[in-house]
């Protein structure tokens, strides 16, 4: 009867030594299937950063593009402003040529170096 119940025993360690194998063996299937998974999404992590790196670096060029385009704007309105300058004062200059040509013709200076 000792000899009996023993070898239940070992049958019923052997039974939960199976199960416990298989259930390890799923397991680990399942951590192998995880691993694959984290590693596929690791990958397109490092790919969506690298295009995240390009994307970063074609808005700063574009950037600077913009920020040397509107220093040149500042630039060219300056200059179009000091030519403004000088369109303005060369035309009063001219008017009052003018209106003091004008002058001396009405006073009969038209030519004050003419000698007849």
């Amino acid at each position: 009867m000792y000899f009996v119940n023993a070898n239940q025993q070992i049958q019923h360690c052997q039974q939960t030594l199976q199960q416990l194998m298989q259930q390890t063996q799923q397991a680990s299937a399942m951590y192998q299937e995880m691993l694959q998974q984290e590693q596929q999404n690791a990958v397109q992590l490092e790919q969506l950063a690298h295009k995240e790196h390009r994307a970063v670096q074609a808005i700063q060029t574009a950037l600077h593009g913009h920020q040397m385009a509107v220093q040149q704007m500042q630039s060219l309105s300056q200059v179009i402003g000091q030519l403004g300058q000088i369109v303005t004062s060369m035309s009063q200059n001219v008017l009052g040529q003018q209106q003091q040509g004008r002058q001396d013709f009405q006073q009969g200076q038209s030519f004050p170096n003419y000698r007849q």
